[in-house]
């Protein structure tokens, strides 16, 4: 297939433009066979007129992730209906230049079609709320994709594209997509019948799980580290490609100091899983209590932590309680304050990250802390509500539920769960069922 080349357009942008875009010209593009959960997600919004935005951390698979969707699309569309362009390219993130390429796609795509627009990294783009504006509003058949790192949440375009564009955000991996990627079964029930499940289909498989579990502890958050073994590149890679890229987006964003906004998630790190204040982070970085806010809101908002807020029926006071902070993966901590991998082996600080990892994996949490200092790890309260407490050992006494049964008693929960490390039982009291997991295998759970 050939296109004209338009005059108006630089021939070094026309040429990669084609490179971006293989199959104009009938060539073969191949992507990975592996594909995240969102796919699913994505392909039910695709017959709806808005635009699509996959938001998310970087290097977790947001460009393989457009590609694939093409790779689906180009099986039932024209060729030429379907354009992918990258703004990586320092020449296209100039607004003009963007015109220019997007115009070129639908003067020679067939708009009589529904024509498919992938717009990567859009963020880099200056004014990109406004160019998607007026492309939305002014074409007929044109279903719009873009993907942006945390970058595209943190921008003002949601007054200037209200009502055009729904958000989806691409974690970090799942335990169960990475299981997944190695062949095995990867989900289980949180019901009566979930020991004998076990027993049916990962009985035979335990210890491969178990060293599954401790890889993707290492590195299993982020696709191109699957099958790297060098503990050392490995944390190279995740600080480099990922901690100080966002770091810079987060401090251009905010126009912040970039060594402030390091160490302050340097001090997230050591104190992973742990209560914190905003006050102590002020002091401890010489910064006043609203900038402390700010660059912690902007950490969340790009993916590297999540906030929890004590578990409350009233919302108000919810808000008000202490919070908790998770880095949303033990490989992040592990690179970011170059701790050894063999801390995974252990307890103490093992038990934190396994708690940030069950965190990173879950959409919405909270915890439970009374002024009696009880507390409960994780509260669930999406379906059903559900306390989880994490205790990675291998010995558990009934000092190590003992907030699990108060909990459940205040609020008149009758099941509840203990992460272990290696038990696999059913407990509790005649009210109360309390299920121990091991911690690989509570991360196979389908829950929300």
């Amino acid at each position: 297939m050939f296109f004209l080349i338009d005059n108006t357009m630089d021939e070094r942008h026309s040429r990669l433009l084609f490179r971006q875009n293989p199959w104009w010209e009938k060539k073969d593009f191949t992507t990975p066979e592996f594909e995240r959960d969102l796919m699913g997600d994505l392909l039910k919004y695709c017959q709806n007129r808005q635009i699509l935005a996959v938001v998310g951390l970087r290097r977790v698979g947001k460009t393989v992730l457009l590609k694939q969707m093409i790779k689906k699309l180009l099986v039932k569309t024209e060729e030429k209906n379907v354009c992918y362009i990258s703004f990586d390219d320092i020449d296209f993130q100039r607004y003009e230049v963007a015109w220019d390429l997007i115009n070129y796609f639908l003067e020679f795509s067939d708009g009589k079609g529904m024509r498919y627009l992938f717009l990567d990294e859009v963020q880099k783009l200056p004014n990109f709320p406004d160019l998607l504006k007026t492309v939305y509003d002014t074409e007929e058949n044109l279903k719009i994709f873009v993907s942006g790192s945390s970058s595209l949440e943190l921008r003002k375009y949601r007054e200037t594209l209200a009502g055009r564009i729904l958000s989806f955000h691409l974690p970090v991996l799942s335990f169960r997509e990475f299981v997944r990627y190695f062949g095995l079964r990867d989900e289980i029930a949180l019901n009566e019948n979930m020991i004998r499940e076990y027993d049916l289909h990962f009985a035979a498989n335990r210890a491969r799980y178990m060293e599954l579990f401790i890889q993707y502890l290492e590195r299993g958050a982020f696709p191109e580290l699957f099958d790297e073994d060098d503990e050392e590149y490995i944390k190279k890679y995740i600080r480099e490609s990922v901690i100080e890229k966002t770091v810079e987006d987060i401090s251009r964003a905010s126009r912040g100091n970039e060594n402030v906004v390091y160490e302050l998630l340097r001090l997230l790190a050591a104190a992973n899983a742990q209560l914190f204040e905003l006050v102590n982070i002020a002091g401890n970085l010489r910064i006043n209590r609203n900038q402390a806010a700010e660059y912690v809101s902007l950490l969340e908002k790009s993916f590297l932590i999540k906030v929890a807020y004590n578990y409350s029926v009233n919302v108000s006071k919810q808000v008000r309680a202490s919070k908790k902070q998770f880095i949303v993966h033990p490989s992040i901590v592990l690179a970011l304050l170059d701790q050894p991998f063999s801390m995974l082996e252990g307890g103490g600080i093992a038990g934190h990250l396994i708690e940030s990892q069950i965190v990173g994996s879950l959409q919405k949490i909270s915890f439970w802390r009374t002024p009696q200092k009880d507390e409960v790890d994780i509260v669930l309260a999406d379906k059903r509500l559900l306390p989880v407490e994490v205790k990675y050992q291998t010995y558990i006494n009934k000092k190590d539920i003992r907030s699990l049964t108060k909990f459940c008693e205040k609020y008149g929960v009758g099941e509840a769960v203990l992460v272990t490390r290696n038990q696999l039982r059913r407990g509790g009291t005649d009210s109360i069922v309390i299920y121990y997991i091991p911690a690989w295998l509570f991360s196979l759970l389908g829950l929300p």
